[in-house]
């Protein structure tokens, strides 16, 4: 059954990530996916280190499109020898977008010598409805844009770099009249523009038990899964665990079967220890000062024990508190220094388990009364993949950053 290998937030520098996906790959895993931009590269670095040690082959997908990170220095020297100077979409100063031919040859070249191959199975146009952060957007330039790439990448094809290719849209589940829509049509056509024996392959989105656009029948009466299914395209779904409701994101998982309930006193001691310690390096410097007067400080005692999710998590910590904390330390930290700061961290992604379980308990109860899934043992999670693997989906991508979701999920490779 093809559950498959989501690459996001994975990292080379990683023994966890290392362990989690050789473990995936040795237990039949048949497909992993990747981008260019997971990690600024260290995604695909993973990989190339796994696949040599585990000598498996499986299908490998990776994409191209987003202009951040190390891509961004990149671009400009490409830009410098007057290349990809052209539709280059500027989200910010830190988020750059392009689907330009020569960044497509850039970004294939680069990705391969990070993998460790001479080809990619498949390779992807990632997003490229960033496109409509342009003023004056239009479906057509849109669809030119496209064609256009689709025409390097049909080369890159005939050089033999890549296998095949395709386009991951989240914008594929919007409805057909909905002026920003990646409509399958014309994908589809453009493909057919630039060759009757074109090598378009494959499509990805994302899909859910919330997010169920992908079942309306928008597209002549059928569903986005039947259409592109008829069309003889593999369908890969994202962001099978994680459901944006409104503003709110779901993580459709359990964790009270595999992790320890959060220990209150426990936790409140490793809160006060670490704090007390950052209070006391900080008065060696300010000694008339506070650090629970800082806005930061203030922040970070209203969300540490009131995250809901564990990237949101690991955006506090690394984006955050520990680039402050090495700020007031002024040097690097020893180990023994670091000490309470990670178990805090720890208590932290414990106390995210505990408020994902309840929230996707409450969803439970939901899917079970409507009939979606059935009531079990099984962790709610697998339950809910095997409920995907029911409809016309190739591959489920699923982040697995640890050996024990492999080990939870492998019977589904």
């Amino acid at each position: 059954m093809p559950v498959a290998f989501g690459a996001y937030r994975v990292s080379h520098k990683s023994i966890e990530h290392q362990d989690a996906l050789l473990e995936a790959v040795n237990n039949g895993c048949t497909l992993i996916d990747t981008s260019a931009n997971y990690t600024s590269g260290e995604s695909e670095e993973l990989i190339g280190q796994v696949l040599k040690k585990s000598g498996k082959s499986p299908i490998i997908v990776s994409k191209v499109g987003y202009v951040q990170g190390i891509n961004l220095k990149v671009m400009q020297e490409l830009n410098e020898i007057g290349q990809a100077k052209e539709e280059l979409v500027k989200v910010n100063d830190d988020l750059w977008h392009s689907i330009h031919p020569d960044f497509i040859r850039n970004q294939v070249n680069l990705s391969l010598g990070r993998l460790g191959l001479e080809k990619l199975d498949v390779y992807l146009l990632h997003n490229p409805e960033y496109y409509f952060y342009e003023e004056d957007a239009s479906q057509d330039e849109y669809y030119r844009r496209i064609e256009k790439a689709f025409s390097e990448l049909e080369a890159l094809v005939s050089e033999g770099l890549i296998g095949s290719y395709g386009i991951s849209s989240n914008n594929f589940t919007l409805p057909p009249e909905n002026e920003k829509v990646t409509h399958i049509d014309r994908v589809m056509q453009a493909a057919k523009n630039v060759s009757s024996d074109h090598h378009f392959k494959y499509i990805q989105f994302p899909f859910n038990m919330i997010e169920i656009e992908a079942l309306e029948n928008w597209y002549h009466g059928m569903s986005l899964l039947n259409t592109a299914q008829g069309m003889d395209l593999k369908i890969m779904i994202n962001r099978p665990l994680n459901a944006f409701k409104g503003d709110q994101l779901i993580r459709l998982a359990t964790y009270d079967k595999t992790h320890p309930v959060v220990d209150e006193t426990y936790a409140q001691k490793v809160f006060v220890t670490a704090l007390m310690t950052l209070e006391k390096r900080f008065k060696e410097e300010e000694p008339e000062e506070t650090i629970y007067n800082l806005p930061l400080v203030k922040q970070f005692n209203d969300m540490w024990n009131t995250v809901r999710t564990q990237d949101a998590v690991e955006q506090l910590y690394f984006s955050h508190f520990f680039p402050f904390i090495a700020r007031i330390w002024g040097a690097d930290l020893t180990p023994e220094e670091s000490q309470p700061f990670y178990d805090l961290y720890d208590v932290s992604l414990a106390y995210a388990r505990m408020n994902m379980t309840k929230v996707a308990k409450d969803f439970e109860e939901q899917a079970i009364s409507a009939g979606l899934i059935e009531a079990g043992e099984t962790p709610l999670q697998v339950r809910l993949l095997e409920k995907y693997l029911t409809y016309p989906i190739d591959y489920v991508l699923v982040g697995m950053k640890s050996s024990d979701y492999v080990s939870q999920l492998k019977h589904l490779f």
